[in-house]
């Protein structure tokens, strides 16, 4: 478990199934700025207790003990990380995406990580919100990456290095 100031981020377990079921299944969740990939129980029962090389999966977890988001980092070719996060609707707005970003940030350059990644939609303010609080500078524009519901979108890249 990694502890950050309000939250605490906890590898994904079987316990977690019902909720990443929930959660991933539903499109305000994952929300207007990325594509909704519906998981059955089967394939999450069978993700689960899989090792992942190379991929960091957590659940967000509130200080006591509520499940508020997850947030992912996948090791890129290039030595950096990309991180990825959603919130649940009704713990948004609550700095829990901030804290966990920040505090998966820390371990990573704890960990000997020397850049940190992140993509986002253009139009998704408050996830530039978050990465720009963190220091993350904008680095690159993409013209239509990701497909959503048969609507190109855009993305910026935006990277951290550490110091």
């Amino acid at each position: 478990m990694i502890k950050g100031d309000t939250v605490h981020l906890r590898p994904f377990g079987l316990e977690d199934l019902d909720f990443l079921l929930r959660w991933n299944n539903d499109p305000e969740y994952s929300g207007m700025f990325e594509p909704l990939e519906p998981v059955s129980q089967e394939e999450l029962e069978e993700w689960l207790p899989r090792e992942k090389p190379g991929q960091l999966w957590y659940i967000i977890g509130s200080l006591d003990g509520e499940k508020v988001g997850q947030i992912v980092g996948r090791y890129q070719d290039d030595g950096s990380v990309q991180i990825g996060y959603r919130i649940i609707p009704s713990a948004r707005g609550r700095s829990y995406c901030t804290e966990a970003a920040r505090t998966l940030v820390t371990h990573l350059f704890a960990s000997g990580v020397e850049w940190i990644v992140a993509e986002v939609n253009p139009r998704n303010t408050p996830s530039i919100r978050v990465l720009e609080k963190l220091g993350f500078k904008k680095i690159e524009y993409k013209e239509r990456p990701v497909e959503i519901n048969g609507i190109w979108l855009d993305g910026v890249v935006y990277e951290l290095r550490g110091g």
